[in-house]
């Protein structure tokens, strides 16, 4: 019985910077940006990169508050929940 020759085509090597993505899940020392809206019983704090939302009742718990929330959803230790204020309204 012959055998068919078979047309096999080398892999191509990627470049790593070419097809690297954005992280899609939260990580360990990643920073999130949180966007703060006074209300009028207190902030509100929308997290977008977990689509989460949050409340404080004071502007100092603002950071502490998102932190708490972040932790919460990711399982990310809150000693390793970076917040940076991306818009304040209010």
């Amino acid at each position: 019985m012959p055998i068919q020759p078979v047309l096999v085509r080398p892999r191509q090597v990627r470049s790593a910077q070419r097809f690297a993505s954005r992280v899609k899940c939260p990580t360990v020392g990643q920073c999130f940006d949180i966007e703060v809206t006074r209300d009028a019983d207190g902030w509100m704090i929308q997290i977008p990169e977990i689509g989460r939302t949050t409340r404080a009742h004071r502007r100092a718990t603002v950071e502490l508050a998102a932190r708490e929330c972040i932790a919460m959803w990711t399982g990310i230790p809150i000693g390793y929940v970076a917040i940076n204020v991306d818009s304040e309204i209010g």
